[in-house]
């Protein structure tokens, strides 16, 4: 009996063993095809680990494994010069198709504010993902409780009143020269204290060497739940939902924008190439895993396939370019 047993035993085992071994197999051998869901592909985050791109890319790295629409995701990392190092990388990879580039409005502003060796239309751009809404924020102890009460003191003493944000020539320093524009404020007078990221921002309301803040509704979460600073307006379109702060529109100031994410690829595709990639994005982005992704980041979907982000890529270049100018840069 006990040899019976042992040699059932065994048995189960043995089959176990080849069902795993066949699996592991079966994986490699898709991972290796290079075609379908085992082409290589890469993705190049233009940041450190941990920063926005970087968590985009491996977001997507995760979601098309998941989805079993890519099996071999390399993320490399290509960090400086806000993006534009990543964005040299990826114009130099010209004609292959299996690479997908992190991009987004900071990278738009780097080009025209530093001396790129590339522009964005050494790219082809394939989708916009996802967005992140900007929002104005003081001190809870501010005398400033409206856009109104900011316009009203602003225009008269723009270089007595310090504002804080992110670095030099990035998607705050953008933002805020939009919001001031639209009090009558020259952009170039802005008494702006740059920052290597929300954190230091929020020290800076908080300690009193700021006395107005600029960055993503998700850079001062935390706080404004808690209550100690408060948001004057939010840059999106139309009040996002579980938000209770006005849009900017609302009171009365033309400032809509987002710290948008999309990704773009190298330049020299064919017609053929670039359809495969956006037809990956965008069933990415249908996926029940990316809408997981958006909800436990707070991204807001604002998803465009290649045409209709190619054409919003050539507006947001223009304004950026001019926002730049204006701002001395």
């Amino acid at each position: 009996m006990k040899s019976a047993r042992l040699l059932k035993r065994t048995a189960a085992v043995s089959a176990a063993v080849l069902l795993v071994g066949a699996a592991v197999v079966d994986v490699r051998q898709k991972a290796a095809s290079g075609s379908g869901p085992g082409e290589k592909l890469m993705l190049i985050a233009p940041a450190a680990p941990g920063g926005g791109w970087d968590m985009l890319a491996r977001e997507m790295q995760s979601g098309l494994r998941e989805e079993d629409l890519r099996y071999n995701v390399e993320v490399a990392n290509a960090e400086g010069a806000g993006g534009t190092i990543g964005l040299t990388q990826n114009a130099n990879r010209h004609g292959q198709d299996n690479v997908l580039t992190m991009s987004g409005l900071g990278m738009v502003g780097a080009v025209e504010s530093l001396d790129s060796q590339h522009t964005m239309a050494d790219s082809t751009p394939i989708a916009q993902l996802a967005s992140e809404y900007l929002t104005v924020v003081v001190p809870a102890k501010s005398p400033y409780k409206t856009l109104d009460d900011l316009a009203e003191d602003w225009p008269g003493k723009a270089k007595d009143l310090p504002v804080a944000g992110g670095s030099m020539g990035g998607v705050d320093q953008i933002f805020a020269a939009r919001v001031a524009e639209s009090m009558d404020t020259p952009p170039a007078e802005i008494n702006y204290l740059p920052y290597a990221g929300g954190g230091e921002v929020l020290t800076s309301l908080l300690s009193g060497t700021a006395d107005v803040g600029f960055g993503t509704l998700g850079d001062f979460s935390d706080q404004l739940e808690t209550g100690s600073v408060r948001a004057l307006g939010v840059s999106s379109k139309e009040r996002l939902d579980g938000v209770d702060v006005p849009t900017m529109a609302e009171e009365g100031y033309d400032v809509e924008m987002s710290n948008w994410r999309g990704v773009i690829a190298p330049p020299g595709l064919t017609r053929a190439e670039t359809a495969k990639l956006e037809r990956v994005v965008e069933k990415l982005r249908n996926s029940p895993s990316w809408a997981d992704t958006l909800k436990r980041n707070r991204w807001t979907d604002t998803y465009q396939g290649r045409a209709e982000f190619e054409e919003f890529l050539k507006k947001e270049t223009a304004e950026t370019r001019k926002t730049v100018k204006a701002l001395g840069l």
